[in-house]
């Protein structure tokens, strides 16, 4: 089956409000990923976080990764590369608009013995959307976590 048959079929089976989620992932990536070029990081981010809602915030991991895996099925689509940087951000964003935790984190390390930067998001602790674990593989800068929300 092709990937657009399969991408289809996994859409038909998302509810209504995770319909939702991947349409605004899909507009804000590529958004995200060009404003960090033309207008930085700490530009982006308030921008981002100005129109957040002030929910309560809420525990629920589950939750929490559905969001994760939209942002990442999205990234597959943007017609802009979205690396680590802009999904972490735009998956924050996502997470907080539903009222769940968010912790935006940027580290280096040396995973493949190459100095490398990376952006990752973490729900009460546990990173969201990685492959392995990604707290031994990169060490968060200090002052690099964002919590979006007190």
């Amino acid at each position: 089956m092709s990937k657009l048959g399969r991408s289809w079929r996994a859409f038909r089976t998302l509810s209504r409000a995770e319909r939702r989620i991947l349409a605004r992932a899909i507009i804000l990536l590529p958004l995200t990923a060009a404003g960090l070029r033309v207008l930085g990081f700490q530009r982006v981010k308030g921008l981002l976080l100005s129109s957040l809602p002030t929910d309560p915030i809420r525990s629920d991991l589950a939750a929490a990764r559905s969001v994760a895996r939209i942002v990442i099925g999205a990234a597959l689509w943007s017609p802009l590369p979205a690396h680590c940087l802009p999904r972490a951000l735009v998956l924050c964003c996502l997470l907080t608009r539903q009222g769940l935790r968010a912790e935006l984190r940027i580290g280096a390390g040396r995973p493949g013995g190459d100095f490398t930067a990376h952006a990752w998001v973490e729900h009460d602790g546990v990173p969201l959307a990685e492959p392995q674990a990604t707290g031994p593989r990169f060490a968060a800068f200090d002052g690099a976590s964002f919590h979006w929300r007190a």
